[in-house]
């Protein structure tokens, strides 16, 4: 069967969708928390400046291997080529089950928490509109890849205006000596510290999900390099921005909600009116990330079923409109699950370690395969083996620190993605899926 889907996506295409799935649910939240945490402009503007280097470095990576493999997939494909099959199968097991589900009820559940308060409703209907807003969104991405790429393009345009009129904003109205007061404050705490990195990374989260949409990346040897690293560093110099204007804004103060916090500052800038304007702008942002990853999570399924092991009458791609409807729906009722069991902290428990370990071990491919040759239609990252290693030191130091500060949820998503390994053993053929088979596509 011939592959369904089409290159499309050029640079710009490419890095409005890192954009849009990044600058999500923390887009004011983390740098604001930072703030109040940290409480030194040279803290926060240390961690981000680290996190994004340290990012830019898997970037690298995953850069290098959706060149050498460009088909859909992502993760999924790399840890097939370079660990194996069952390797594979756990992870793409991890996506169904953890990951896709996990992550798209948590920015659901932010969503639905912002746009009650734009709205002025009731905390208890959380759960009700997160549902709503989940099937939504996932109705536009059945709509197809245009819809979608189009909800992208206008989210990405529509949170980097409104994150420029905010910083402009404070910087107009801000005293330098609040920086400066607040450049001196101590060294932070230990926990202080290993909070603030764990909600950067946070932030950050997503980028990866470029690689997934390789075989639809027009001149990937171009295209991911620019758009992988381009996003990165557009996402620090935002996330940096916003820090340094929180804490010109707000001057050091606590507030017992997010969304007190958002409401405070739009009001402390643009009058008491205007708290809710904010609290739109990061509706706006968490829809894009909602899209984002609602698009991008099929393409792993895919992978699956072209391995022969996921079932090719669920993830059938409608050659016209680029989507999946029954894949897509598999992710809504599962993440729909997740919304009415648990509160937006103990999903990001659930999901974050396990995708972060493999995130680790995707990159990791690099040491196992070897180096390709010079070609002009592949992407050598510069430097290697150091961008892998700072990165795997990365995503070590993350998977401790969410073991040791969320233990049982982390167990929890650990025993889930466990069982996925005797299912390997089952679903998994024992001869290896060579890549000429892998190439075949599953269309309707």
């Amino acid at each position: 069967m011939g592959s369904a889907l089409l290159r499309r996506f050029g640079v710009w295409a490419a890095l409005a969708m890192i954009i849009a799935e990044v600058l999500g649910v923390g887009i004011f939240l983390t740098p604001a928390e930072m703030s109040r945490t940290l409480g030194s402009t040279g803290w926060v503007l240390g961690v981000w400046a680290l996190v994004g280097l340290l990012s830019a470095a898997g970037a690298l990576c995953y850069a290098e291997l959706g060149t050498r493999f460009p088909e859909a997939g992502g993760a999924y494909v790399y840890l097939r080529e370079a660990f194996g099959e069952r390797t594979a199968f756990v992870y793409g097991w991890m996506s169904l089950l953890v990951m896709d589900p996990g992550l798209t009820a948590a920015l659901g559940v932010g969503l639905a928490t912002y746009l009650l308060a734009v709205l002025g409703g009731s905390a208890s209907l959380v759960p009700v509109v997160a549902i709503a807003c989940v099937v939504a969104l996932a109705t536009i991405s059945t709509l197809g890849i245009e819809s979608s790429g189009r909800v992208l393009r206008l989210t990405a345009v529509a949170k980097l205006a409104a994150i420029a009129v905010l910083i402009v904003a404070v910087l107009a109205r801000g005293d330098a000596n609040e920086t400066a007061a607040a450049a001196s404050v101590a060294v932070p705490s230990f926990p202080a510290l290993a909070g603030a990195l764990m909600g950067a990374f946070f932030a950050f989260g997503g980028w990866w999900d470029l690689g997934k949409m390789s075989e639809e990346i027009v001149e990937p040897r171009r295209t991911l390099p620019v758009a992988l690293v381009g996003g990165v560093v557009v996402v620090t110099l935002v996330y940096a921005g916003l820090s340094v204007a929180f804490m010109h804004a707000m001057r050091g103060q606590p507030y017992a909600t997010n969304e007190a916090f958002v409401a405070a500052l739009g009001s402390s800038l643009f009058g008491e009116s205007a708290g809710r304007a904010l609290a739109g702008a990061v509706v706006v942002a968490v829809a894009g990330s909602l899209a984002a990853v609602l698009l991008g999570a099929p393409r792993v399924y895919l992978a699956m079923a072209r391995s022969g092991v996921f079932p090719a009458s669920l993830v059938r791609f409608d050659p016209r409109r680029q989507s999946a409807p029954r894949a897509t729906l598999i992710q809504v009722a599962l993440a729909c699950l997740l919304v009415m069991l648990g509160t937006f902290d103990q999903i990001l428990g659930y999901f974050i370690p396990a995708a972060v370990f493999f995130l680790g071990l995707s990159a990791a491919a690099m040491l196992k395969l070897p180096r390709p040759v010079d070609s002009p239609a592949i992407f050598r990252a510069p430097w290697h083996p150091l961008p892998v290693l700072v990165f795997l030191a990365l995503v070590i130091v993350l998977v401790v620190l969410f073991a040791v500060g969320r233990p049982m949820q982390t167990l929890i998503g650990a025993v889930v993605v466990g069982l996925g390994i005797p299912v390997s053993r089952v679903v998994v053929k024992r001869r290896p899926v060579s890549r000429d088979e892998s190439a075949h596509g599953v269309t309707q």
